[in-house]
């Protein structure tokens, strides 16, 4: 099995699985190009570099930071109205419908909101470890 085969996987890639829940053909033959391209003896191996801008990666996290600013506000912009439908049918079931899907909807945004701050945090993180990295490469080779 590869690391691919994993639920998240599934859940990100759902193009990439078949209904029985394997990887379809199109999917397999990326993962076996992908592999080759990470092995030391496939075909043009080295030589390959790797270009990162931080810069690219702060303006994706202050993208990210916005969503995360506006979710809580925009996210939960039906709360009231939903709380007055709950609370006016509250003996019916759609009033307990409503207080439930506002109860999942809540945790769904929370949980939504955590991810995005996660998100926001690695890419800031990320170009500061690559500028850090960069400077004492720098460094070590006297440039």
């Amino acid at each position: 099995m590869t690391d691919r085969a994993t639920e998240f996987d599934r859940m990100m890639n759902p193009w990439a699985y078949g209904s029985d829940g394997n990887l379809t053909a199109k999917a397999q033959q990326q993962e076996t190009a992908r592999t080759r391209l990470n092995s030391s003896n496939a075909p043009g191996a080295g030589g390959g570099t790797v270009d990162v801008d931080p810069a690219a990666l702060d303006a994706a996290a202050g993208a990210s930071d916005q969503i995360h600013g506006r979710l809580n506000g925009d996210g939960r912009a039906a709360d009231d109205e939903t709380t007055k439908v709950s609370t006016s049918l509250a003996n019916w079931s759609t009033g307990k419908a409503a207080a439930q899907t506002a109860s999942t909807w809540d945790q769904q945004i929370a949980a939504l909101n955590t991810t995005i701050g996660e998100l926001t945090q690695a890419l800031r993180q990320t170009a500061t470890n690559y500028r850090t990295n960069d400077t004492a490469v720098k460094h070590d080779l006297g440039a």
